[in-house]
Formats: structure tokens, sequence, C-alpha cells
């Protein structure tokens, strides 16, 4: 599939009410899910056959503290600071404010950054620089 055809179809989403597409062209497999607005409900993932790994899902959930939690909106690698070899932007304990920059996901060679949703104090981080994340997986909790 083209370059331009998944741009087309990423715009179509993005426009869109749909949350999740897949297209499938022979043993090409395209699946892509709109992020969920900060604060706002995560559409329901597909049941998926591996229960352990759902179960450590639920595990990582459950050590997470009360507060806001930000969560990847895409898949890739997350980067902790914005340049290879500098400080992270952030570290438990840093005062964020909303929209600020806390880390970037790279995704096809580009840099997509994550922001705060909402002002505080970050209470957890819960990736490591270089870490391959998941969509919606959670990276932060930013508390009150």
């Amino acid at each position: 599939m083209k370059l331009e055809k998944i741009k087309e179809l990423l715009h179509e989403v993005d426009a869109s009410g749909v949350t999740e597409l897949e297209v499938q062209d022979g043993a090409f497999r395209l699946t892509i899910r709109k992020a969920a607005a900060p604060g706002a409900p995560l559409p329901a993932a597909p049941a998926q056959a591996e229960a352990p790994a759902q179960d450590a899902q639920v595990r990582e959930e459950v050590s997470i503290q009360e507060g806001t939690i930000i969560r990847s909106p895409l898949v890739g690698i997350f980067h902790a600071s914005d340049k290879e070899g500098s400080e992270p932007l952030v570290t438990v304990g840093s005062r964020v404010q909303q929209g600020q920059v806390l880390g970037a996901i790279e995704a096809m060679k580009m840099m997509n950054d994550v922001a705060a949703a909402c002002d505080g104090v970050v209470s957890e981080i819960l990736v490591r620089d270089g870490d391959l994340v998941e969509y919606a997986q959670p990276l932060f909790v930013i508390e009150g």
C-alpha cells in the first residue's frame, strides 16, 4: 500500500466517528486506531487469545496510583528526552503544566510528542527510554 493511501486513510479516520479501521491487502495488514481525547474513556479493545498478557496488563494497572494516566497515542519507541544522550524531559516529582511535553513516541521515523493532559506532579513513569510502547499503554501518572 502506498504512503499516500495510508495518509488518506489516517485523515479519513481522524475526520470521522470511526475509532478503529483495519485494512488487509494480501499479506499487508494495517490497523488504525484513533487516540482518545485526554480524560475520555478508551474504546473497548477486542478480546485476545493471550490471557497471560492480559493478566500482566491488569497487574500493571493495579500498581498505578490514583491520578491522571497519560497513555501512548500510538505504537512506537518511547523517548524520554528530546535529544539522544540528554537528560529526560521529566522525572518523578517534576511539576508539569497542561500541554507540557513529557516525552515522545517515534513511529515511522517521525517523533510524536506526548503531552500532559493536566497540571500536576509526575508521580510515576511507567516506561523507560527506548521501550517499545503499545497504543493506549500507560506512560505517566500525574497527580493534582
